[in-house]
C-alpha cells in the first residue's frame, strides 16, 4: 500500500484523531511545564517536542495493539512503525504552527 493511499484511508484517519487528542494533551502538559519553568508556554522546544511525539506514538501503538489492529496492518502490508510514520510530520507541523501563531 502506498503512503498516499494509506494517509487517505479510514483507518489512518481514526489513528489521526487519536493522535490529535494526544497532541493536545501533550502540548498542554508542555505549556504547564514551560510556565512553571518560566519559559514561553507555546514555544517550540525540539527535545521536548521529540519526546512528546515519541510518547504520543507509543500510546497510539498501544491502542492499536490493544484492539488487535496490528494484525490488520500486517495484512495490509504495513509495519506498525510505517503506519505511524506519517504522524511525525503532523506533530511537527502543528507544533511549529502553534509556536509561530503564539
Amino acid at each position: 500500500m502506498t503512503v498516499s493511499r494509506w494517509v487517505r484511508s479510514r483507518l489512518f484517519r481514526s489513528y489521526l484523531r487519536r493522535f490529535l487528542l494526544l497532541w493536545l494533551v501533550a502540548k498542554g502538559a508542555m505549556a504547564v511545564g514551560a510556565v512553571v519553568g518560566d519559559a514561553p508556554p507555546l514555544a517550540f522546544h525540539p527535545f521536548g517536542e521529540a519526546l512528546a511525539c515519541a510518547i504520543e506514538l507509543w500510546v497510539v501503538a498501544l491502542f492499536i495493539r490493544t484492539a488487535h489492529e496490528d494484525i490488520l496492518l500486517a495484512n495490509l502490508g504495513l509495519p506498525l512503525g510505517g503506519a505511524l510514520a506519517p504522524l511525525v510530520p503532523v506533530h511537527a507541523g502543528l507544533s511549529l504552527a502553534l509556536a509561530v501563531l503564539a
